[in-house]
């Protein structure tokens, strides 16, 4: 390795200074300050807390947003969570003169923008342990104090120098649209290996499908068939890496052999892709592929609820044409920020000859012979079977698309339920050589991670 000069030079630049945190801080406990006194004035008893990555020293430079948790007793009901919890958050982007935003995870809870800062209100339960648990929110507050009861300054520097690693090469964050690591993975990971080093060694070196990691011994790995399961050290009966995709997985194991072999500070800067519409066209014009690119337009939706939507929609896409026998060699898909889904089908062959055959039984099987011969009429034998040419019902993949999304053929796809109506309302679907020709940077960056899959894993 290069050394710690190196990894101090890094921390540098993506570690808030004292200074930096002690003016978040002081804005952090302004906020509680004004939810606490309301609640007072309105004789309700919660404690109101700073959680998250910003409470336990592990928050990158530049991505200080606020997790401000209300946390109420457990004789509260449900429904009062969810009321006061609205309430006070609402009154206090309102006191600051913020924009508020309701959002869902397991009950509803207020996201304000405030001074630039984005900052979530939300209400749980002042829970001791795992066996209170009322909601899955409700263990954000233990996780919270596991942490800064476990982790050393030091150890939140290697989580900080993780992080960001993780973050160039696109595998943190554990909502759907990267389904990666998450921040309190990234912690747990340091907990057990001490040094961002010692984690990419061990990833490179000794990970595998199924690889376990249980801080506190519980003994409950074989509970889970996940890629990688670490125990919850606060929760024996849950998998924080559960989210994780095989794909981030594998792709992390991969940068990180890839670091070990050759370690530079690139791997922790964003890689920004650098190409031109005509390397993208030539590239797909070598592959001698045919590529589409589907475009639709999506509801704003939180992206856990809209990203599987999308997922749900290519992956049907990709069944129906492999029941018409159009094979997909890649897919792929992303949502722009005008909230525009673009699936990428990129097909060995868009057109296929007019008739395909079907294998029947061995002439000697007699009754599935007749059954054979009774569907098919014009089967016929070839050496010791029955075959049959029958006409294909599309052979363009334009006329396959063109076809199921007419309404009363839908039925055929299985659709996000949010997808639907926009695709019937208004779609486009055409060549990927036509569709990038409009030059849209965050088009081509995302076309050109089709075509090299590995770009951010190698330096």
């Amino acid at each position: 390795m290069q050394g710690d000069i190196i990894y101090n030079q890094i921390l540098n630049s993506i570690k808030p200074s004292e200074e930096e945190r002690k003016v978040l801080l002081s804005f952090s406990d302004k906020l509680r300050n004004i939810i606490l006194d309301y609640a007072k004035e309105k004789n309700v008893t919660i404690d109101c807390r700073l959680v998250g990555s910003m409470a336990k020293k592990t928050s990158l430079i530049d991505k200080a947003d606020f997790d401000i948790f209300m946390t109420f007793p457990l004789d509260y009901s449900e429904e009062e969570l969810k009321e006061y919890g609205l309430e006070f958050g609402q009154y206090c982007i309102n006191v600051v003169g913020g924009e508020s935003e309701k959002r869902y995870a397991s009950h509803p809870y207020i996201t304000g923008l405030i001074d630039g800062f984005e900052v979530d209100f939300v209400p749980c339960y002042n829970i001791k342990d795992a066996n209170e648990l009322k909601s899955a929110v409700d263990r954000t507050i233990l996780h919270t104090d596991y942490v800064q009861s476990h982790l050393t300054d030091e150890e939140a520097d290697q989580v900080l120098l993780l992080k960001k690693f993780m973050s160039s090469i696109n595998t943190y964050g554990a909502n759907y649209k990267v389904s990666g690591f998450s921040g309190y993975l990234c912690e747990l990971l340091i907990l057990e290996y001490h040094t961002f080093e010692n984690v990419i060694t061990n990833a490179a070196n000794n990970w595998h499908n199924k690889f376990e990691i249980d801080l506190e011994e519980y003994g409950t790995c074989s509970n889970y068939k996940d890629p990688l399961i670490v125990i919850d050290p606060v929760d024996k009966n849950r998998n924080v890496a559960a989210a994780l995709s095989m794909q981030k997985f594998s792709e992390f194991i991969v940068a990180s052999r890839n670091y070990l072999k050759n370690p530079s500070e690139d791997y922790f800067e964003d890689k920004h892709v650098k190409t031109s519409v005509d390397e993208i066209i030539h590239e797909f014009n070598k592959r001698q592929t045919k590529c589409y690119v589907l475009s639709f337009n999506v509801p704003k939706l939180p992206t856990d609820v809209i990203y599987p939507q999308v997922n749900k929609t290519m992956k049907s896409l990709e069944k129906v044409s492999k029941m018409y026998d159009f094979r997909l060699l890649e897919k792929g898909y992303y949502i722009s920020s005008d909230n525009v889904a673009h699936i990428l089908l990129e097909y060995e062959v868009d057109k296929l000859s007019n008739v395909k055959i079907h294998h029947g039984p061995l002439v000697q099987d007699a009754n599935n012979s007749i059954n054979f011969k009774n569907k098919y009429p014009n089967a016929y034998i070839h050496n010791n079977k029955w075959i049959s040419l029958t006409n294909r019902k599309y052979i363009t993949v334009q006329d396959m698309i063109t076809n199921i999304f007419k309404k009363e053929n839908m039925s055929i796809l299985k659709l996000g339920k949010n997808i639907k109506e926009e695709i019937l309302n208004k779609y486009f679907f055409e060549e990927v050589t036509e569709y990038i020709k409009s030059e849209n940077t965050e088009d081509l960056s995302n076309i050109y991670m089709h075509l090299y899959p590995n770009f951010k894993l190698e330096r």
